[in-house]
């Protein structure tokens, strides 16, 4: 759906069909239509309180799948690169369940620095991008061809999701990205939030965040501040947003209940 009145009218009558919205980058268009669709759907079941920690919520989630596939593709290449005997495999979509390729994925992955310094390449070079659709620039194919071709070098467009579903106990955004979960990773999200919430329950918030600019590996930041939005709201973040994999596919899952009393948190938002 591209057209606000359209989503709008949908909106309004649909009843259990779930509202579905390809992501590729997040311009200022898919954001406005993003917000526009998640506060029509909080007035609609009067949580309009949930608004700006859903949509902060939502934006990071997006942003880290972002991220997620562009390592993904990094992690891949490299692959090649150094196991050129994996390609075949690589190419035909037959390596998730192929030991040997998989160790070698999550060593990549392990390897902070050099797959660090890569992704900040491609998100800068993003965000030129990003800046030239938001001006109606006509995109110069040479110089982002780094990005428009970057799902080519393994052959498979990787997608990324918002699929917003409702029952009537909770409303579930949940983002789909292509670029599976690895342990590494899962390790490293959970050991973060478990971290953030004992300084949380311990009233250290403040300490948190700053050892947290204090140190080169910052992964999980941007969850941590997620999940402090929803301690605010007094819910609890692992029963409220979920990160997991299934089926070599990456799902967070942000869940909203419809019917409940909230008493708020007296803490600083971030």
């Amino acid at each position: 759906m591209t057209n606000i009145e359209d989503i709008k009218k949908y909106i309004k009558n649909h009843k259990k069909e779930p509202i579905k919205f390809n992501i590729t980058w997040l311009d200022n268009s898919s954001k406005q239509k993003i917000n526009f669709i998640s506060e029509e759907i909080l007035k609609k079941y009067n949580m309009t309180k949930y608004k700006d920690d859903c949509l902060y919520i939502i934006m990071e989630l997006i942003s880290n799948a972002i991220k997620a596939r562009y390592l993904h593709i990094i992690t891949i290449k490299t692959l090649i690169e150094r196991f050129p005997e994996f390609s075949e495999k690589i190419e035909n979509d037959n390596y998730f369940d192929d030991y040997d390729i998989m160790s070698e994925y999550s060593n990549i992955i392990k390897d902070e620095e050099e797959s660090a310094s890569k992704l900040k390449e491609y998100i800068k070079l993003e965000n030129k991008l990003i800046k030239d659709i938001d001006n109606n620039i006509k995109i110069d194919e040479n110089k982002y061809s780094e990005l428009l071709l970057f799902d080519h070098k393994i052959k498979k467009k990787l997608e990324i999701k918002l699929i917003i579903k409702w029952n009537k106990n909770n409303i579930e955004f949940e983002i789909v990205n292509d670029a599976p979960l690895t342990m590494v990773s899962r390790t490293r999200i959970d050991s973060k939030r478990l971290t953030f919430k004992e300084y949380y329950k311990n009233n250290l918030i403040e300490k948190f965040f700053m050892e947290q600019l204090d140190n080169t590996e910052s992964a999980g930041f941007g969850l941590a501040l997620c999940d402090l939005r929803l301690f605010n709201q007094n819910l609890e973040p692992h029963n409220h947003l979920k990160i997991y994999g299934e089926n070599n596919k990456t799902y967070s899952k942000l869940i909203l209940p419809i019917k409940k009393a909230f008493t708020l948190v007296v803490y600083n938002k971030y």
